[in-house]
């Protein structure tokens, strides 16, 4: 029995579906649109302060809380694998960082990659018209987007010491990692407007829904798979049985673990009965990062006596001027580098947050990550029908021995003297690595250290459909072989970019609405 009847049906509504609905209500006003989100509205404290996403992370009410399968390379762990759980998705609960990534990653798409229309040439005009930033100009930025990006309201000054040990060790300062280069260190701007967290539904779903009527969305409601009537997709089924019709198109905004997961439920993917796309659910793709805590005498937002006035002012300072630290994205600094000399462009980024780690005391917390990394993952279907995740983080060499230099050269940074200074003289670190850096003691830490930066994509990447692995057509991101189905987010990406994946998958969304969708 058909519950709900729509044009056009939308399956998800994080940080692609939300664009893509409100998107597509405003261009076409006399079709029906109907969003479908699995989880909650995002109209909640903790999502629109920028550091409840501490508290968000983990919590059932907030978070999916996938995990993977057993990693080989880190000793078979099991990596927590974060998702949101709401309007906006991971977007609302992510650090808000703006970062695009970087012309050559654009370019590789499009020229060795099989995704045409994806140059650098291509999307930067797409990165504008959506960008809002409220400080940078010039022909690199946008002003007058929806897409709010600020810089940081009061970020700490542990911030400040960490890019000054960067220049200590001849690293550039860069105040933009979007601009000309992106090598440096710096503050991150974030996705925020006047300190409160901004996402793709501020800026394109919610309006989208005040102007007309014909844009409805769906909450709590998880779709269990997709309707086909042969080769042309009509809509889905839900976990509770409903069904809902699509008289024109369904698109597909789940996400890199989600949608592949629905197109293999649904008959789409390897030897599957409704299409036989072998690249479904493969090429998973993730930032490998390798984290370092430290604590000392002083500095930081630290569960330390002396910072008890501080903590206990904070809501006040958020509540009345946006200020203070909860007005922290919890990555506040960081920025890029290159492990060494030949290389042409960094291979590694670091993420710095004036946080401790589950001590009580003063700290901090950074870690660095593979921006290029070389290893595939895969997400399967297993026998509850649940998502198989497996990251197969570290599995080519390149990855860890670029997550390795990359971890010396972090330790470099903590130890310089801005940082000591800043610190404290009594700080302390994990692992040993400050001492010797020795490559025992770098193996042995990221076999039980390393974990996923929290970008996922890659597993229904766009090509040609001369390539059996592609999945969707780069132009208009139709599945291959099938007729009014779409796939619109991060696993469309055929590689990672270098850096943060949000922004990029925003991007993507308002790209395939307004040059790609018919």
């Amino acid at each position: 029995m058909i519950a709900h009847q729509c044009d056009t049906l939308v399956i998800g509504g994080g940080s692609a579906g939300a664009i893509v609905a409100g998107k597509l209500a405003q261009r076409h006003p006399a079709e029906r649109t109907l969003l479908v989100e699995a989880g909650r509205d995002d109209r909640h404290p903790l999502i629109k302060t920028p550091l409840g996403l501490v508290a968000m992370m983990g919590n059932g009410g907030f978070d999916w809380r996938l995990e993977s399968a057993p990693n080989w390379a880190l000793g078979c762990a099991v990596a927590k694998i974060p998702r949101g759980k709401m309007l906006g998705g991971s977007g609302s609960i992510n650090s808000m960082l703006y970062v695009r990534g970087r012309p050559s990653d654009y370019d590789r798409w499009a020229t060795r990659e099989g995704a045409s229309g994806w140059s650098w040439a291509d999307v930067l005009p797409v990165f504008k018209a959506m960008e809002g930033n409220q400080r940078l100009v010039g022909e690199l930025h946008g002003t007058q987007g929806p897409m709010q990006v600020e810089d940081q309201a009061s970020p700490h000054p542990l911030g400040q010491a960490f890019v000054r040990a960067g220049e200590s060790l001849q690293m550039p300062r860069n105040d933009d990692f979007n601009g000309q280069t992106q090598e440096g260190l710096g503050h991150y701007q974030v996705n925020m407007k006047r300190g409160q967290r901004w996402t793709g539904v501020d800026a394109y779903l919610r309006p989208a829904m005040a102007r007309g009527k014909n844009l409805a969305v769906l909450k709590h409601a998880q779709v269990q798979k997709l309707r086909f009537e042969g080769k042309r997709a009509v809509g889905a089924t839900l976990a509770d049985g409903r069904e809902i019709a699509a008289a024109r198109r369904v698109i597909l905004c789940a996400g890199a673990i989600g949608t592949p997961l629905i197109l293999l439920k649904s008959g789409v993917g390897p030897g599957r009965e409704v299409a036989d796309l072998a690249g479904v659910g493969q090429n998973l793709q993730d930032h490998p990062a390798s984290p370092i805590s430290m604590r000392g005498t002083r500095a930081g937002h630290g569960l330390a006596p002396g910072n008890l006035g501080w903590l206990l002012s904070a809501p006040l300072q958020y509540l009345l001027r946006r200020r203070g630290m909860l007005a922290s994205p919890t990555v506040e600094a960081g920025g890029f580098a290159r492990t060494h000399g030949a290389l042409a462009e960094p291979d590694v980024q670091f993420h710095f947050g004036p946080f401790n780690l589950g001590y009580w005391g003063h700290g901090l917390f950074a870690d660095v990550c593979v921006l290029n990394p070389k290893s595939r993952g895969q997400v399967t279907l297993a026998d509850d029908g649940s998502a198989r995740i497996d990251l197969n983080l570290l599995d080519h060499a390149h990855d860890r021995d670029t997550l390795s230099r990359g971890l010396r050269l972090l330790a470099s940074l903590l130890s310089a003297e801005p940082m000591r200074k800043a610190v404290g003289p009594h700080a302390a670190a994990t692992p040993d690595i400050f001492a010797d850096a020795v490559e025992d003691v770098l193996d042995d830490w990221l076999g039980q250290n390393a974990f996923t930066s929290y970008h996922p994509v890659g597993t229904a990447k766009m090509g040609p459909a001369s390539d059996p692995m592609a999945v969707v057509d780069p132009l208009s991101l139709a599945v291959h072989g099938l007729e009014g189905l779409h796939v619109v987010d991060a696993s469309v990406m055929p590689s990672l970019v270098a850096g943060n994946t949000n922004n990029p998958t925003m991007m993507i969304a308002y790209k395939a609405v307004t040059q790609g969708l018919n």
